[in-house]
């Protein structure tokens, strides 16, 4: 389980920054492209969920140690 706990909070932290910069790709156009600025929200919001799961479940793992 506490493979899984890492895997989830590295994936959701690199997703979730990677979203962060396909935003900031979106918005820099002086007429701000849609498709980047949707695609990289979306990546921001569901990487920093399975982070906070990954964290979570880090957590729950070390208390049953």
């Amino acid at each position: 389980m506490a493979e899984i706990s890492r895997i989830l909070t590295a994936g959701g932290l690199v997703t979730a920054s990677s979203g962060l910069i396909v935003y900031g790709i979106g918005a820099s156009f002086v007429e701000p492209h849609d498709f980047e600025l949707t695609i990289g929200l979306w990546a921001m919001i569901l990487g920093s969920i399975v982070a906070v799961i990954g964290i979570a479940i880090s957590k729950r793992v070390e208390e049953q140690d």
